[in-house]
């Protein structure tokens, strides 16, 4: 784990760095887990790899017999193992069972079809996490961002001078990095973007929502035809109107990287879509109430159960089925 992996071939040959992936070898996610923490750079690389082969599983069609055979000596020579050597042949006896050395064989053959070429030359970059799912990530210039549940964030490599760019669905929290050069840090949104050098602030952009809670720092927002400039405590949001400024409490706003949900008197159409959007599932009310009623409360946002025991406890019943919550009052 010591050795110096400077390019992304070098992680697709390391047979840890799988074990890490696939999760087939607890020691080698705890280290990979410490060699992350401790390296941004490190994580800045695995994050391309796992892109990589995210794209290639989403990519992957039925393969025959012989190609995989084919691949899997492609992957032996790639970390190697030659047929002349006495560790040639026990390729499957590594962490990996057989069918993660086939996929990840499959990895190395798909490259040579220029899968690779693509990913690598469009050097666009992507970070995702999935439903009920929170995530710390650092960004390849030391800029921190936390991201919600269901959220996307894009960017391209940024050149030494330019502007460094990303783009947000979902929501995130910021916390941006100052250059030597003092370069620009722009978030892209649905109806604006955000322009900063270095600060702390969260970002939301869903279901053509967007605003910005700033908490240290300044920063610039640029829709089509306004700009609007924020000071720490100050929250935007666009709306029919365009960029407004708006009065709120930071907690609620804030209360996801917590892990938390926080009502206060919120519209049960804000929390319908707010539970919604963290675990992608449809809320329903059995009645006409959206404007009228509202919820209050402080509650784990990583646990449906609890979600269920607030309403019930705030005069509601709850049907579930599949997917769906259907809300009664009593």
């Amino acid at each position: 784990m010591d050795a110096p992996i400077n390019t992304i071939e070098d992680l697709i040959r390391d047979d840890t760095f799988l074990a890490w992936y696939f999760k087939t070898d607890p020691q080698a996610v705890d280290n990979w887990n410490n060699r992350m923490a401790n390296d941004p750079m490190q994580r800045k690389l695995v994050d391309e790899a796992v892109q990589l082969l995210q794209y290639i599983t989403i990519k992957e069609e039925p393969v025959d017999a012989q190609r995989l055979r084919i691949a899997q000596e492609k992957l032996a020579k790639a970390i190697n193992l030659t047929n002349d050597s006495p560790q040639a042949t026990p390729v499957v006896s590594m962490r990996l069972r057989r069918t993660k050395w086939w996929a990840a064989a499959a990895i190395i053959f798909l490259t040579s079809l220029g899968t690779w070429q693509y990913i690598r030359t469009t050097g666009k970059l992507v970070m995702q996490t999935a439903f009920g799912e929170t995530r710390q990530e650092v960004l390849p210039d030391g800029s921190q961002v936390m991201l919600n549940a269901n959220t996307t964030l894009n960017y391209r490599k940024w050149k030494s001078g330019a502007d460094r760019e990303v783009w947000v669905n979902g929501e995130a929290f910021f916390h941006v990095k100052k250059t030597a050069q003092k370069t620009r840090f722009i978030v892209h949104t649905s109806h604006f973007d955000v322009v900063v050098t270095g600060t702390q602030f969260n970002v939301f952009n869903r279901n053509s929502k967007n605003n910005v809670l700033l908490t240290e720092g300044s920063v610039t927002i640029q829709g089509k035809d306004q700009e609007v400039h924020m000071k720490p405590g100050e929250f935007v949001e666009f709306n029919k109107t365009g960029i407004q400024k708006k009065d709120v409490k930071n907690a609620p706003v804030l209360a996801w990287t917590q892990h938390r949900f926080i009502f206060e008197k919120t519209p049960m159409k804000e929390v319908a879509e707010q539970v919604a959007d963290l675990y992608g599932i449809k809320v329903n009310l059995a009645y006409n109430a959206w404007a009228t009623d509202s919820l209050s409360g402080i509650i784990p946002n990583d646990n449906l159960d609890e979600f269920v025991q607030l309403l019930t406890y705030s005069g509601y019943d709850v049907e579930k089925t599949g997917k769906e919550f259907l809300i009664r009052k009593r």
